[in-house]
């Protein structure tokens, strides 16, 4: 009982570190801007040279030009804002939106001297030629929802139309589209399959461990089902690399937290398949590890409509619902392998031994 308690507080502690290091994980998409709200684009000029595309269902809306000539986009009270051009982007520090536009919902201060009519103050943010922004015309600001979208949340609403204006050469244009709100379907079934791909790791239980009290039958179904993920995992590595062009520190942060949990399950994995000391104990925490890094974190996956990948929607959420089923399976091997490998002793009379010569 001892070393179940022991092999317990370990666990916890590691769910504790790991859900600490969640926290701040995940650049974009499954964490963090996975919405109900789509904002489309429905038109926009046939400039040679410019692309427009909207990310993470409503939160941002890049442009690439490789048109040769300078594009420049209005702010919010139409004082030149961004120019995104063969020389770069740049940002003018005397328009608000410059500063707005650092929040999803605006909240922040704008700096005390910073006027809108003004002569323009540029300042370089990008060599390259694509800028993504928060651009507060193609989404929903309020913090609460739309009366009809609270009345009815279980249907598809159109929220706006929207425009954002730009000038190139010389000619004033906007690229328009329209803002929507798009249910999700129920998480329930998507966790009920991950439960069942996950399953075979309990093919172990009717084993028995061996003389040396090592239990390879049962660990290793678990640790091949935990090695699985680890590897179905990576393209959450991809993906923070690819599926929304951010800043790179930004992008390094998140894949660098994701690489972690992957490699604490991978550890596991491998020790669980070794089947020597503590393999139990570093499936449970491999297990967590999947659980609070690659499920929990992304659980907006699974209760969305909008997500922010590379990969097919199918196959995001898939993954996802399997890290955090997995805990039910692979949880309950490193529980009943740690107990079944405990020493048979009285507990109390482990913690109270008689005297000697008694």
């Amino acid at each position: 009982m001892r070393l179940a308690r022991r092999w317990a507080l370990v666990t916890g502690l590691a769910c504790l570190l790991l859900a600490a290091l969640a926290g701040p994980a995940a650049a974009h998409g499954r964490g963090s801007d996975a919405t109900n709200f789509s904002s489309r684009i429905l038109s926009a000029p046939d400039v040679p040279g410019l692309s427009w595309r909207i990310y993470g269902g409503d939160e941002l809306i890049g442009l690439t030009n490789t048109s040769g000539s300078e594009v420049t986009v209005p702010g919010y009270a139409g004082e030149p804002y961004l120019r995104i051009g063969p020389d770069g982007v740049f940002r003018n520090t005397n328009s608000p939106a410059t500063y707005q536009n650092q929040d999803r919902y605006a909240q922040v201060t704008v700096p005390a001297g910073v006027d809108e009519d003004a002569p323009p103050e540029w300042e370089r943010v990008s060599d390259g030629n694509r800028y993504l922004w928060h651009d507060h015309r193609i989404h929903y600001m309020a913090l609460v929802l739309p009366p009809a979208i609270q009345a009815a949340p279980g249907q598809e609403h159109q929220v706006l139309d929207w425009a954002v204006p730009f000038e190139v050469d010389g000619r004033t244009l906007e690229v328009t589209g329209d803002l929507r709100w798009v249910p999700a379907g129920p998480a329930w079934p998507w966790l009920l399959g991950g439960l069942v791909v996950t399953l075979p790791a309990l093919a172990g239980l009717r084993t028995s461990p061996t003389a040396d009290e090592r239990w390879p039958g049962l660990a290793r179904p678990a640790a091949v089902v935990l090695g699985v993920l680890a590897v179905a995992n990576v393209f959450h590595l991809v993906d923070d690399l690819l599926a929304v062009p951010l800043p790179l520190p930004t992008v390094l942060l998140s894949a660098a937290q994701t690489a972690l949990f992957i490699l604490i399950a991978a550890l596991g994995a491998v020790r669980g398949w070794q089947a020597r000391d503590g393999a139990f104990t570093a499936i449970g925490v491999g297990a967590a590890a999947l659980l609070i890094g690659q499920g929990l974190l992304y659980l907006s996956v699974l209760t969305t409509s909008q997500n922010a990948s590379i990969f097919p929607e199918v196959l995001t959420r898939a993954v996802v619902a399997a890290s955090i089923a997995q805990i039910l399976p692979v949880g309950l091997v490193a529980v009943l392998g740690t107990r079944r490998l405990l020493p048979d002793y009285d507990d109390d009379e482990a913690l109270d031994p008689a005297p000697a010569g008694a």
